[in-house]
């Protein structure tokens, strides 16, 4: 999504409290009905639901190397629309393409309802020119997505998983709201559940927050997600506590009231994700 989307989603947010739609929050999907389009490869072998168990696997000890990809490597998308352009990323071995899918088809999942938020606050008065070329740039988008069919949109987990297993971040957390964890074997349940914690863990404020978001099944204590809160709230920039703020009262992402000994051991992991991001290069 991009920024300058996030950004006015806030300030839309704070000048007229309208805290349900914040942006960028990963929404989770309903329960596929089939069994998961997952034909990955893998260090190990991985049994799925609907398949026969081939063998057992382990989450991977270390994040795998990061991989990147330029904007100017980035497909122009024209009259054509996303959908081939999703068929390409799938059928290549290009993890950086495989996430880009995965993001236009996350975005195509948003964009009406991003739009219709855009213009309530255009009618409320907030900001009418920034909503009217938001509103222009949805509808937009929109037209790009008009190619992306529910065969497309299945392969969201597919490509996300890709990713994920290349180090991307937040492909995890796309994963994760992509995909019941009932619906996976244990190992690739435990798989995505690690690769949660390590994203999070690096300070990416994507993947901070993918992680907040995420379901109490994929097994995140609320300990661990207060650590990401704080950790959240200081790295995402100037929105970071509004953001928190609107998740702890509108997205029941705490379980319980914290404990004194909760917040303070969500402080210490919180500041360490900071410290370790800061210092990363």
């Amino acid at each position: 999504m991009p920024a300058r989307w996030v950004l006015a989603a806030v300030l839309a947010l704070a000048l007229a409290g309208a805290w349900r739609w914040l942006a960028d929050v990963p929404a989770p999907l309903p329960a596929p009905s089939a069994p998961l389009p997952l034909p990955l490869p893998s260090p190990t072998p991985v049994s799925l639901p609907g398949t026969a168990a081939s063998g057992t696997a382990t989450a991977p000890a270390a994040a795998p190397p990061r991989v990147t990809r330029s904007l100017a490597s980035a497909p122009r998308i024209g009259s054509e629309g996303y959908g081939p352009h999703i068929e390409r990323a799938l059928a290549g071995t290009d993890a950086a393409a495989a996430w880009e899918a995965a993001q236009w088809l996350r975005s195509c999942d948003e964009t009406e309802p991003r739009r219709h938020s855009f213009e309530q606050m255009r009618n409320l008065g907030v900001s009418p020119e920034m909503m009217t070329q938001l509103m222009q740039e949805a509808d937009a988008e929109g037209r790009r997505c008009q190619t992306v069919t529910a065969q497309h949109r299945a392969l969201l987990p597919e490509l996300a998983l890709r990713s994920m297993r290349a180090g991307l971040p937040e492909a995890a957390s796309v994963v994760a709201g992509a995909i019941q964890p009932q619906a996976l074997a244990p190992a690739l349940r435990e798989e995505v559940a690690s690769a949660l914690r390590r994203d999070a863990e690096a300070g990416h404020p994507g993947s901070l927050l993918g992680a907040l978001t995420t379901s109490v099944a994929w097994g995140l204590s609320q300990t661990e997600k207060l650590g990401y809160m704080v950790a959240y709230g200081e790295m995402a920039g100037a929105h970071g506590q509004a953001v928190v703020e609107a998740l702890v009262k509108h997205h029941g992402i705490l379980t319980a009231v914290p404990t004194p000994q909760q917040h303070a051991a969500a402080k210490q992991a919180g500041q360490q994700i900071i410290d370790r991001a800061r210092t990363q290069p």
